[in-house]
C-alpha cells in the first residue's frame, strides 16, 4: 500500500541517487482537506489515523508496510486499522511507490568515471630497485621508501637511479661499506649529484656536494 498522490506530500526530491535521506517533515495542503467532502465524512479517529499514516509513509517514500507493522507503529489494533483503511480508500492505494531522483549531472558522471579509471600505481620498478639494485646490507625502511617512490613518481627517474647505484658501487667508499640508506638516497635525490673521478680514474663520490 501507499499514500495516494504522494508527490503532493513530500517536501524534497533527492538530488542524487546515492542519497536516501529520510523526510523530517511533509506538506499538507489545508485547502485540499477543507474542500474534500469525503474528509468530513470520516470519524475523528480515522482522520487522526490518516495523519499518522502520512507520518509513517514519510519514512519510506510514500509506501506503507503491512497491517501488522502499521498496527505496531501506530499502537492501534489490527481490527481498528483494517476498518480505518476501508474508510480511507479515497486516500490509500495499492502498489509500490518508486523514489524519484533527478538525473545525475554530467560533471558528476565524469567525476565518477575518472575515479573508476584511476589505475593502480605500478611498483614493478620499485620492486626491481629494492630487490636487485640496493645492496643487501642497506635493505631497511622499505615501506617509507615505497611511499616516497610513489609520491615522487620515481618510475620516471628509475634508470637514472639504477645507473647511479651502479657507478657508486665501484667507489672506494661503497666498497668499504659507506653506503647510504635507500631512504636517504631518495630524500636527498643523490642520483642528481655528479659522480666525479679521481686522477687515477677511480670513481669517488663527493658527499659534500649532495643535496
Amino acid at each position: 500500500m501507499r499514500i495516494r498522490n504522494w508527490d503532493k506530500f513530500q517536501h524534497y526530491k533527492p538530488m542524487h541517487s546515492k542519497y536516501k535521506k529520510q523526510m523530517t517533515w511533509l506538506k499538507l495542503y489545508g485547502g485540499d482537506i477543507l474542500n474534500d467532502i469525503d474528509w468530513f465524512e470520516l470519524s475523528d479517529t480515522n482522520k487522526a489515523i490518516y495523519i499518522e499514516l502520512l507520518c509513517l509513509a514519510s519514512q519510506n517514500h510514500g509506501n506503507l508496510p503491512d497491517i501488522k507493522t502499521i498496527a505496531f507503529r501506530l499502537r492501534r489494533s489490527k481490527d481498528q486499522l483494517q476498518k480505518a483503511l476501508d474508510d480511507l480508500v479515497h486516500w490509500i492505494e495499492d502498489g509500490i511507490y518508486s523514489v524519484y531522483t533527478m538525473p545525475i549531472p554530467e560533471e558528476e558522471k565524469e567525476e565518477e568515471k575518472n575515479k573508476k579509471s584511476v589505475k593502480k600505481y605500478d611498483y614493478s620498478l620499485f620492486d626491481k630497485f629494492w630487490e636487485e639494485i640496493i645492496p643487501s646490507v642497506r635493505k631497511y625502511g622499505k615501506q617509507n621508501c615505497k611511499d616516497k617512490w610513489k609520491s615522487h613518481d620515481l618510475n620516471k627517474e628509475a634508470e637514472k637511479i639504477f645507473s647511479w647505484y651502479e657507478q657508486m658501487g665501484q667507489t672506494e667508499e661503497w666498497k668499504k661499506g659507506m653506503i647510504p640508506a635507500p631512504e636517504v638516497v631518495i630524500n636527498q635525490r643523490r642520483w642528481e649529484a655528479e659522480v666525479p673521478k679521481t686522477k687515477q680514474g677511480k670513481v669517488r663520490y663527493d658527499w659534500e656536494g649532495a643535496k
